[in-house]
């Protein structure tokens, strides 16, 4: 079957070039506007399949809807990707310019032990691109990258769903 999520696979298709580039990016300020344009386009997803791909049948529309409300619902937990961290964190950004995303080099303290008696501490900084976690909220200490790819698979199990849904009409 042919699919008849047309353009909304297209801005997922690059919300996958946009995670690339946060993969190998060096520079802070690049790799901040990088992430807001693969939040604000995750989001634009769901906009898109609603306000364009929808339009083109109203049984596409009727099973749009009615995932949405699922996806928007706080008692599905296998939707929290959607509500936590692909709406949570476009909001943040556009409405607020607040990151759940770490920015900068990231302090890290390690405590060492000798028996019950002697410890120290080593305190560095993780400067390269190895490591950007949330600051907070239900992803605190995940790797934003990783949370861009499970927002990609999620939207792509939905797109299945939602064709398969359309199909039994």
């Amino acid at each position: 079957m042919a699919s008849i999520i047309l353009r909304a696979r297209s801005v997922l298709a690059d919300v996958r070039q946009v995670r690339e580039k946060l993969e190998n990016e060096k520079g802070w300020v690049e790799w901040r506007l990088y992430w807001i344009l693969a939040v604000t386009l995750l989001r634009a997803v769901g906009h898109v399949l609603d306000k364009v791909d929808a339009k083109e049948s109203i049984k596409l529309r009727t099973v749009t809807r009615k995932h949405y409300l699922r996806w928007k619902n706080a008692d599905v937990e296998e939707h929290a990707i959607f509500r936590d961290f692909i709406d949570q964190e476009r909001n943040s950004i556009l409405k607020e310019y607040e990151f759940g995303m770490s920015e900068g080099p990231i302090p890290l303290v390690a405590t060492l032990a000798n028996g019950d008696s002697e410890v120290s501490q080593v305190r560095a900084l993780i400067a390269e691109n190895i490591y950007r976690p949330m600051w907070g909220g239900p992803y605190e200490g995940e790797d934003g990258r990783t949370l861009i790819d499970d927002a990609i698979d999620w939207w792509v199990a939905q797109f299945d769903l939602i064709e398969e849904d359309v199909a039994r009409l």
